[in-house]
């Protein structure tokens, strides 16, 4: 008779290699914190530059040399380094499920680590960038704070920085409830709102001087309309399981297909399109269902209504 040992079954060593890479899905959302953190280093890096005086379109070269068309300027490279935390975001779910090592202290890093990437340094992204629009007008190299629209672009990143603390602490306490619907989100998802903000960073590199004045008006308002969305019950649906993940039609292959194409030409532009249409895509689609419930109620209480002429006389 045979004797069979663990080191010969292949569901035990699958097991153990699992065991093995349990530790996978922490160093990646901690890969994510430390991406939020470069960030915020990258936009006190803005900030410095703009103390000592160096010109917003000197900019010191970011190795390696090859980034340097997608990422011109140091708050560009703050903006890529949320966008890589998002990457990891993703992945640490995934890996977590995949080597059956899901649990709370993951839950809980990892609500930590987007407050960081997706809060904290989006909204210094956006004071960096606005400091930067308004040294010009500012008569004390301090335009955040002694001018009008500086005090408002930083009361609406300190709301931004709170609602995003709220709605993560929200989502932590919902998904541990039973019946959490985990096909759509309610309120906007953190990373999406941080996508919308440094989305807008990285579109302030490709247009002129003109462009940015306007930018600079228009992104504290965004971004105090992004918080409020996160903390709103807007659904929004999950993009990778509905756009990505599973069987699509052909005609959606295709699109994507083409999108990557305008991207791969216009990355910025259309990185802006894309976000800024999956946030106005919950506020839509909500109005857009409750105007058809009422339609529907009005139909089906004017089909059930008695008919006013039965019972008179001719």
């Amino acid at each position: 008779m045979r004797i069979t040992h663990d080191n010969d079954n292949p569901i035990a060593q699958r097991g153990r290699r699992l065991r093995s890479l349990r530790f996978a899905p922490t160093l990646i959302t901690l890969g994510n914190l430390v991406c939020g953190f470069a960030a915020i280093h990258f936009a006190m890096r803005a900030m410095y530059e703009l103390g000592v005086g160096i010109p917003p379109d000197v900019v010191p070269s970011v190795p390696p040399r090859l980034l340097e068309r997608m990422l011109p300027s140091t708050l560009s490279v703050g903006a890529g380094l949320v966008l890589l935390g998002m990457v990891f975001d993703m992945f640490d779910g995934l890996v977590a499920r995949v080597t059956r090592s899901t649990t709370n202290f993951g839950g809980q890093l990892d609500s930590l680590a987007d407050v960081v990437s997706f809060g904290v340094a989006p909204a210094a992204l956006m004071v960096a960038f606005m400091s930067r629009q308004l040294a010009a007008d500012a008569i004390i190299p301090s335009p955040i704070s002694d001018h009008v629209w500086g005090r408002f672009t930083w009361v609406c990143a300190a709301v931004y920085v709170a609602m995003t603390a709220v709605r993560l602490a929200r989502f932590n306490v919902e998904h541990a409830e039973d019946g959490f619907d985990h096909r759509t989100f309610r309120g906007l998802p953190s990373p999406g709102g941080a996508a919308i903000v440094v989305a807008l960073v990285l579109f302030q590199d490709q247009i002129g001087n003109l462009g940015k004045e306007i930018l600079g008006y228009a992104m504290p308002v965004v971004a105090l309309c992004t918080a409020l969305l996160m903390v709103s019950r807007v659904p929004y649906k999950r993009f990778h399981r509905a756009y990505v993940v599973g069987r699509k039609p052909f005609e959606q292959v295709v699109a994507f297909a083409v999108l990557f194409a305008v991207f791969w030409s216009y990355k910025s532009p259309t990185l802006l399109c894309i976000v800024m249409w999956y946030g106005a895509s919950g506020p839509v689609s909500y109005v857009a269902l409750r105007f058809r419930d009422r339609r529907r109620a009005q139909r089906e209480g004017a089909a059930s209504a008695p008919d006013a002429s039965v019972g008179r006389g001719a």
